[in-house]
């Protein structure tokens, strides 16, 4: 006897198919833990696996978020070459000048392992100190990092700014 296949059966088989394309990839583990607080409003938290981003007079926009393994690799390497958990808690502003526009504290917190480090900075800040540097440095890495992920790129721009 022949089977014949129906029409809908097809159909129903290329949804069920489609579907299991789409399913949502778990996260990497999250083997460092960061809160990354820059610019105004903007917020890397993998403590909790959000991030939240500034869109300045429309407030904030908050989404899942997290770092694929390479990606902590790369800023574990960073953190561990300017020895970043051996930083200061505090990095005082450079009185000799002044900014029109406060973003206020920049914050970051980084834990590994049995390792825990927060620095905390405002501007402007002396960029002859070679601490500064790596800090800037680390700072320019993990926002490098954001923005080149899907997630970030598919939320909505920022309208206005701060002066």
């Amino acid at each position: 006897m022949k089977s014949v296949i129906s029409f809908p059966f097809i159909i129903l088989l290329g949804i069920i198919f489609n579907s299991c394309q789409e399913s949502i990839v778990a996260p990497d583990k999250q083997v460092v833990q960061i809160y990354f607080k820059y610019g105004y409003k903007n917020v890397l938290n993998t403590f909790d696996n959000i991030y939240q981003k500034d869109l300045v007079l429309d407030g904030t926009i908050t989404v899942n978020f997290w770092l694929t393994s390479e990606e902590q690799n790369r800023i574990l390497q960073k953190a561990a070459e300017i020895n970043f958990f051996s930083m200061p808690d505090l990095f005082e502003t450079d009185s000799t000048q002044h900014i029109s526009d406060d973003p206020g504290p920049q914050k970051l917190r980084m834990q590994f392992n049995d390792e825990d480090n927060t620095v905390v900075w405002r501007y402007p800040l002396d960029y002859n100190n070679p601490q500064v540097q790596n800090l800037i440095a680390l700072n320019d890495l993990i926002v490098s990092i954001i923005e080149a992920k899907p997630e970030y790129r598919k939320l909505p721009q920022g309208r206005g700014g701060y002066w």
